[in-house]
């Protein structure tokens, strides 16, 4: 298991009210909704661009040939 950290953040105080309410119907910490959160925003950013990545290296690539045409003219 990774090594955790303390972070000082700051967020909407009846927001935060409502969320520990929630949480406290399950018996729920704040700490694993905020982990739970973290960890989804990672892997959604990670497919994001995974899935865009040979889009970006296919136009690249394309585009490095229409220069190198420029160039040769």
């Amino acid at each position: 298991m990774s090594r955790r950290v303390r972070v000082n953040i700051t967020v909407d105080e009846a927001l935060l009210r409502q969320a520990k309410k929630k949480l406290d119907l399950f018996g729920g910490k704040l700490s694993t909704l905020f982990n739970a959160y973290l960890s989804d925003f990672v892997r959604s950013m990670d497919s994001e661009i995974g899935e865009k990545h040979e889009e970006l290296l296919s136009e690249i690539n394309e585009l490095k040939k229409r220069v190198e045409k420029l160039e040769k003219k």
